[in-house]
């Protein structure tokens, strides 16, 4: 398997890094087989995924008799 380009090096660590913040574990993934557009585009997923997590919080604060 080649090593991934200094890019790609940087996004998997960005990636390793937001995946160990929002689960509080590590994930055993191969990310370095991925493309660079597939890392670009799991970053952004996770980014996503915690900006609806903060939304659904600020809902439940402001709105409490609303949550299920």
């Amino acid at each position: 398997m080649d090593t991934p380009a200094p890019q790609d090096r940087r996004l998997i660590q960005q990636l390793r890094a937001e995946m160990a913040r929002g689960a509080g574990r590590a994930y055993a993934i191969q990310l370095e087989r991925l493309d660079t557009p597939s890392l670009r585009e799991l970053l952004r997923l996770l980014r996503d995924l915690e900006d609806e997590r903060q939304r659904a919080i600020q809902q439940a604060r402001l709105v409490p008799w609303r949550t299920p």
